[in-house]
């Protein structure tokens, strides 16, 4: 009789330690799978870096400008001291006369950053320096030109933020919470650093075909297919400012159509480089990508 219990509890116990050895293996993390939208493949960046002298690839990934959003009873002062800047510095760099006068939501360019820039057709070293206000020397020297005077249209540089020229109408220009959602949908990747590359836009996952608005009105300046980002749509709405929508299935305008905020430009698709249907949205002033979500009015998309 004792034997038989003693067998019985020995069969329990070992059935009950496998049993609660199995939960934990079964409990133990596993890898995230990443959404179908936020898959890229490393060897096809949404832009190149631009190349070394030697020929290699720039492993240093350029950032967005930095900025900061001054919020009620902040001073220059006070910001200049949390960003470890100078406030003159800070000043220059964003055109400000006054120092004891910046208002609430106002946007500064912060120093010490850098941003990507794309060169375009007919321009020089020299047209892109004065552009941002930065020296030429240093411009050819922080991108590794050989020859200065030789830029290929579709050229990727390596753009110091905040010489002097480059954030003058930054503050003015950038729409901050005004531009409507283009789609309904969820955010199904941010703007910034993503898998080791820079990300210069805002996904939205919707449904397949599903209605792409324009976020403010302008000038259709680009319409048709752009490489990885598929079918693209680019507006155009005047002081600097631009937005991209790509990965569509379906475009509705033509290039140089004038259109209306809220007017259907396109429909959701998976075209370029995208693993499932979702839209692209770029915001750029003068060529700098900003974060999307900084402009678009404060609700759900």
């Amino acid at each position: 009789m004792f034997n038989w219990l003693k067998k019985d509890i020995l069969r329990i116990f070992t059935f009950g330690t496998a049993f609660l050895i199995a939960g934990c293996i079964l409990a133990a993390p596993q890898p995230a799978q990443a959404r179908l939208d936020e898959l890229i493949r490393p060897d096809a960046p949404y832009f190149a870096g631009p190349e070394s002298p030697t020929g290699e690839k720039n492993v240093r990934v350029a950032a967005t400008p930095g900025i900061y959003i001054v919020r009620e009873g902040d001073t220059l002062g006070a910001i200049a001291l949390r960003h470890n800047v100078d406030v003159k510095q800070l000043a220059e760099m964003n055109n400000l006369r006054d120092l004891d006068h910046i208002i609430k939501g106002q946007v500064l360019m912060l120093p010490g950053t850098t941003f990507p820039y794309v060169v375009q057709k007919g321009e020089t070293l020299g047209s892109i320096a004065g552009r941002f206000g930065v020296d030429e020397e240093e411009l050819a020297a922080m991108n590794g030109l050989r020859d200065p005077d030789h830029l290929l249209a579709g050229q990727s540089l390596t753009i110091p933020a905040g010489q002097g020229g480059g954030s003058a109408g930054v503050s003015r220009a950038l729409p901050l919470n005004q531009l409507r959602w283009p789609v309904v949908g969820w955010i199904s990747s941010p703007f910034g650093m993503r898998d080791g590359e820079m990300h210069h836009g805002l996904d939205i996952a919707a449904d397949h075909g599903q209605v792409v608005r324009a976020v403010k009105g302008g000038r259709v300046v680009f319409c048709g297919p752009r490489g990885d980002y598929g079918n693209t749509v680019i507006i155009d709405h005047g002081s600097g400012l631009q937005t991209l929508y790509a990965h569509n299935s379906t475009l509705l305008v033509r290039e140089g159509q004038k259109v209306l905020a809220g007017q259907p430009i396109a429909r959701v698709g998976s075209t370029g480089r995208s693993t499932g249907p979702h839209l692209h949205l770029e915001v750029r002033l003068n060529g700098v990508p900003f974060d999307p979500m900084i402009c678009l009015k404060r609700t759900y998309a």
